[in-house]
């Protein structure tokens, strides 16, 4: 268990530091992911930057977007 920090400005910077860990797993969970699954069936993530993940990118958002109903709003 963590030490509680002694001092103001001690627990406004531990204060600080969970709330940037927060944001930072939170923007991690929003940007869009590539998983890909081999012939035996495990998953693989295919890394941002990593070659062709852009391409794959843009035809999954192709796909999604030609699977949705024309009314569905979105």
């Amino acid at each position: 268990m963590r030490d509680r920090p002694k001092g103001a400005v001690a627990r406004a910077t531990a204060v600080a530091e969970g709330v940037a860990g927060a944001v930072r797993r939170r923007q991690r969970e929003r940007a869009p992911r590539i998983l890909l699954y081999r012939a035996a069936g495990d998953p693989r993530l295919w890394p941002p930057g990593a070659r062709g993940h852009d391409e794959l990118l843009e035809v999954a958002e192709r796909m999604t977007a030609a699977a949705k109903p024309a009314n569905s709003g979105n």
